[in-house]
């Protein structure tokens, strides 16, 4: 059975165009989705009298179901199972990346406290998945209106290749292009060094120009942070991909100041893809 693609739902709006670039996306790759509802109240432990417990239940079936009739009106043939998972809703989309392909979740929580930090549980699923995790803010176009074009931030270290080959191959996927970015956060100095950034950046996507040659490759040496000019190339982008170091232990991944940033501000959907410690 083909990996799925895992989005979580909630009822709120920016779950929603989570649902469209998960479906998008399920669509592109041939892949199933699942819709996934996680939350602790549905556990029976007497908490919450029976019949109050069926009913929320109920409610949050009908929640899903109606989430699933929306993504089969878009995209009739697609492949839609729904999930009531008896746990915490980061927790649950966590447990359900480890069989996934990619996990999406909206930007922000449902307000108050829960939308700090683009939303808890998008922050718990994008630190812990087992999977690359997409990120999508309500403000985000809709799938088809989306500019062609992926953003790759590029730092040149020798474990980035996964997530630099994930995004040219979502690029293809798309009938995008790349702009493969490089920021070095202040003035270059001389012209040696631009060059010399310029041929550390242009290393990092060799052989990929060859392995997808139907993808438009753009390189950029920026002087700025690596946080600003990604956040700036977010503007035009369809899409900005990043990596985060695994780290071993119950830690997750090591997301750091730059990728926060990102995940706080961009104006287009952010995919953090695993790397290796």
């Amino acid at each position: 059975m083909a990996a799925p693609i895992i989005v979580g739902i909630d009822g709120s709006a920016h779950a929603w165009r989570a649902l469209d670039w998960a479906a998008d996306y399920a669509v592109r790759h041939g892949l199933p989705l699942h819709l996934v509802h996680g939350s602790r109240a549905l556990v029976r432990d007497g908490t919450i009298p029976d019949d109050a417990l069926s009913r929320l239940v109920a409610e949050r079936e009908d929640m899903l179901a109606e989430a699933r009739q929306y993504a089969l009106k878009q995209h009739p043939d697609l492949d839609i199972e729904t999930r009531l998972v008896t746990k915490d809703p980061g927790g649950a989309l966590v447990d359900e990346s480890k069989h996934g392909m990619l996990v999406a979740v909206g930007s922000r929580g449902l307000g108050g406290f829960e939308g700090l930090l683009f939303g808890s549980v998008g922050l718990y699923t994008a630190s812990h998945a087992f999977c690359p995790v997409m990120v999508v803010s309500r403000s985000a176009p809709y799938p088809s209106d989306a500019p062609a074009e992926v953003v790759v931030g590029i730092e040149g270290r020798s474990e980035e290749r996964p997530f630099v080959e994930w995004a040219f191959a979502e690029a293809a996927s798309r009938g995008a292009r790349i702009l493969a970015l490089h920021a070095v956060g202040g003035e270059f100095g001389s012209p040696r060094r631009r060059v010399v950034e310029d041929m550390e950046l242009s290393e990092a996507v060799a052989g990929l120009r060859e392995r997808y040659p139907d993808v438009p490759v753009d390189q950029l040496v920026s002087d700025r942070t690596p946080s600003r000019a990604l956040v700036d190339a977010s503007e035009n982008a369809g899409l900005v991909v990043v990596g985060a170091r695994r780290r071993r232990g119950p830690f997750g991944m090591a997301l750091g100041r730059v990728n926060h940033a990102v995940l706080h501000h961009a104006k287009c959907p952010v995919a953090i893809v695993p790397t290796n410690e």
